[in-house]
C-alpha cells in the first residue's frame, strides 16, 4: 500500500485545475469541487478499509498486522490531508471576506 498516494492525488488534482496539466499530455479541466469530492471519497474509502481490516482481525480472521497498520496509517494521512485542505480553504475565504471592496 502506498501511503503517499492520497496526497499525490490531491496535489495532482489541484495542479490540473484551470487546464494546467502537470504531465506531458493535456488532461481535461478539473474543478476544485471535483478534486474535493475525490479527496473526500478517498478519505471515506481509506477509513472503511482500515475499519474492515481492524474488525476482521478482532474477529480472529487471518489478517497481517502490517496490512492493518498500513491501512490505518493511510486513513490517518488522508484525513489529515482533507483537514488541511479544509483549513486552508476556510482561511482563504476569511481573507477574501476581509478585503475592502
Amino acid at each position: 500500500m502506498d501511503l503517499a498516494k492520497p496526497v499525490q492525488s490531491l496535489i495532482g488534482g489541484i495542479g490540473n485545475i484551470g487546464g494546467v496539466a502537470s504531465g506531458a499530455a493535456a488532461n481535461p479541466v478539473t474543478s476544485f469541487q471535483d478534486v474535493l469530492k475525490g479527496v473526500v471519497n478517498q478519505t471515506v474509502d481509506a477509513q472503511k478499509t482500515a475499519e474492515q481490516l481492524t474488525m476482521a482481525a478482532a474477529q480472529g480472521q487471518p489478517v497481517a498486522m502490517q496490512d492493518i497498520v498500513q491501512a490505518v496509517s493511510q486513513a490517518e494521512l488522508t484525513l489529515q490531508t482533507l483537514v488541511t485542505v479544509r483549513d486552508r480553504a476556510v482561511e482563504a475565504y476569511q481573507q477574501i471576506m476581509q478585503m475592502p471592496v
